[in-house]
């Protein structure tokens, strides 16, 4: 029997952290009145650097003024977690779902997603697993996804950040999430190949309608 839960769909190619952050604030308020049942948000975006509500800003390695003159725009955001960092070929992906429609908590939602982003490695032929202190998946001792999300009236904000083809160099402008002493890997320096990141996100957006029991449907940025 196919689950009566539906979520939309949305592929926002590359956008500006900003902007995305403001379109993730109208699903989430649709969420909350109760006009959809749950919305998925995939994006790539410019080079920038995140910090979460309460992230230290010791853990930015460069001067603001150095980054912006590198094209490298700072945003705080109201995400958990310390400073993460996004550029092209790195899938960026926002949940924004009513947790007690979907029958989760807090602990189990992140669980399930960190599970969503392992079966989708799994697809490509990387084993990961989880960290016991630290959020996120690893592949050894590095790092291929960070996770920070929110959680607001019960509906979820922020998520994942796949790395899939990006330049890893980004990272070496801060302390990865806080964790000294553990790097960062992507898909295709594990593989040795880029990975075509349309077909990442598919295999994502497959997994995840497996693990969250629901149905997916493609929606178009401009509807929202």
């Amino acid at each position: 029997m196919k689950s009566a839960r539906s979520v939309s769909v949305i592929d926002a190619g590359i956008m500006e952290y900003g902007v995305a952050w403001e379109l993730q604030q109208r699903l989430h308020a649709r969420c909350v009145a109760g006009d959809a049942e749950g919305f998925l948000m995939l994006v790539e975006h410019p080079p920038v650097i995140t910090l979460g509500k309460n992230a230290s800003e010791k853990f930015l390695l460069a001067g603001e003024t150095w980054l912006s003159e590198m094209g490298v725009a700072i945003v705080r955001s109201d995400r958990g977690g310390e400073a993460t960092a996004h550029n092209p070929g790195q899938l960026v992906v926002y949940p924004v779902i009513p947790l007690p429609v979907f029958g989760l908590g807090a602990r189990a939602y992140v669980h399930k997603l960190e599970s969503v982003v392992m079966e989708t490695l799994s697809f490509f032929g990387v084993a990961s697993g989880r960290d016991p202190v630290h959020p996120g998946v690893w592949v050894g001792n590095s790092k291929i996804c960070a996770v920070g999300t929110r959680i607001k009236l019960r509906a979820t904000m922020h998520g994942i950040a796949l790395n899939v083809n990006n330049d890893l160099a980004i990272f070496g402008l801060i302390v990865p999430c806080g964790i000294a002493g553990r790097d960062t890997t992507s898909l295709a320096q594990i593989l040795g190949t880029a990975p075509d990141i349309h077909r990442v996100k598919q295999e994502f957006i497959k997994c995840f309608a497996s693990l969250f029991d629901c149905r997916v449907k493609q929606s178009a940025v401009d509807e929202f």
